[in-house]
């Protein structure tokens, strides 16, 4: 299994390194999207702007190095098919496939960033630069069967979030009882000031830890205190 994972991985390689530089095969929509069919199924049916897809999807940047291949990570991965936010976009790209289809796609990299990924643009990227995606649709997903399993998932990490906080507190053999929104919270120094209310904007030093006592933020070590106005939803839940 391994030899063949690996033979699959250098055909894929081989095929986006004659692609990168070569754009024979390749057609070009109106808005200006290259493409190159790999596989069609003539039968398929094509998503629109808000339904949910099941892909697979390889990515490489212009010289040909691979920065994101869902076999990484699982088969497939599920995303939304948001509205095109440029044109020849990766969105364009999603909405040209019908189910059953692949095929490779260039795409410029500075405007997949900033417009698809709404992220900053990498150091390694130049103008100018293009990026190669190999995307095959595998299925058009039902919006109901979607929101369950993001219900399931969400309800699983919540039960898996509870039974760690339960064996902290049993560990560190914490007696102070939970409040009603599920928040513990331990005094360790009772202030003599005024009680705060929603709109007042509140400065703070604050320590954030993960559960095994590792710090992962802290203002104390910036020397900086942190203000928010309370209420207004700028923190999370268990701030206010």
């Amino acid at each position: 299994m391994t030899s063949n994972l690996t033979f699959l991985s250098s055909v894929v390689l081989f095929i986006f390194s004659s692609c990168n530089t070569d754009n024979s095969g390749f057609q070009t929509t109106e808005n200006g999207l290259k493409f190159k069919l790999l596989k069609e199924n003539i039968q398929g049916q094509k998503p629109k702007t808000d339904d949910y897809v099941e892909i697979k999807l390889i990515y490489l940047n212009n010289k040909d190095s691979i920065l994101f291949n869902s076999n990484d990570i699982s088969s497939t991965i599920k995303m939304r098919v948001d509205k095109p936010s440029h044109k020849a976009c990766f969105e364009d790209a999603l909405l040209l496939l019908k189910t059953g289809d692949q095929s490779l796609f260039k795409i410029s990299a500075d405007s997949f960033f900033i417009k698809t990924k709404k992220t900053k643009v990498p150091n390694w990227v130049k103008k100018g630069d293009i990026l190669t995606f190999d995307i095959e649709l595998i299925n058009i997903l039902n919006k109901e069967q979607i929101s369950k399993e993001q219900q399931t998932l969400k309800e699983k990490r919540k039960k898996e979030e509870d039974d760690m906080i339960s064996l902290y507190i049993k560990e560190n053999e914490i007696e102070e009882e939970s409040l009603i929104s599920g928040l513990y919270y331990i005094e360790i120094q009772e202030g003599k000031g005024k009680h705060s209310k929603p709109s007042d904007i509140l400065q703070v030093h604050y320590t954030g830890k993960f559960i095994d006592g590792s710090t992962f933020d802290s203002s104390l070590d910036r020397n900086e205190l942190f203000a928010f106005q309370l209420g207004n939803a700028e923190v999370i839940a268990g701030w206010e």
